[in-house]
């Protein structure tokens, strides 16, 4: 993926000048999303879907949001036409989130639950639900959340296992979350990174 795909897909196809887009890669531009997931599910304890809570960095935040109208009048109403944009990108690269039971890969749904909201830190929250098109039964079983931008340009992370959120229920099914980061082959010289979150309930 070159950088000028990635800036369509992180701005979900709006119109941004090319050479700026050069400028920012040629000067090591790098964004973080922090990541924050939860288990929705059922009161047979078979998951039905994650929500998830993207934090963009300030800089990302910016960028998304330059020229927007963030006055009190026009503020919610520009943040729900950015959030489809975002949203509408975000799919285009399957959330950059596969989840696996058992190394097998599960599919999800088209979200339809999302919102978006600008943090006090002047940072983007990007809230959504991945609905699973098959509810999934975790006991006896292992389900992993692999996230990873492959532009490389940016860095989605969990940063810990505080952010994956389970209910009372999973917990008394599985062990504590593990995380693991590992780094891929570099693309153009910016180191690619995957996370994978693993919820083991095979105990």
């Amino acid at each position: 993926m070159n950088v000028n795909t990635f800036f369509k897909i992180i701005t979900g196809a709006i119109f941004i000048n090319c050479l700026a887009i050069h400028s920012l890669f040629a000067a090591g531009f790098h964004y973080q999303l922090d990541l924050t997931a939860k288990l929705v599910n059922n009161p047979q304890n078979e998951v039905t879907a994650i929500q998830m809570s993207w934090v963009y960095d300030k800089d990302l935040s910016a960028i998304l949001m330059d020229g927007e109208d963030l006055s009190e009048a026009k503020r919610e109403d520009t943040l729900k036409k950015r959030a489809a944009d975002i949203l509408n990108g975000l799919k285009e690269v399957k959330y950059f989130t596969t989840v696996l039971v058992d190394k097998k890969v599960v599919e999800y749904a088209n979200v339809e639950t999302y919102s978006l909201r600008m943090n006090k830190e002047s940072r983007l929250q990007l809230n959504l639900t991945l609905p699973l098109q098959q509810k999934q039964t975790l006991e006896g079983r292992t389900l992993e959340i692999i996230v990873t931008d492959d532009s490389a340009v940016g860095l989605a992370t969990f940063i810990d296992t505080n952010h994956m959120l389970l209910s009372d229920e999973i917990k008394a099914l599985c062990a504590p979350p593990s995380l693991v980061q590992n780094k891929l082959p570099e693309i153009d010289g910016h180191a690619q990174i995957t996370e994978t979150m693993t919820i083991d309930c095979k105990r």
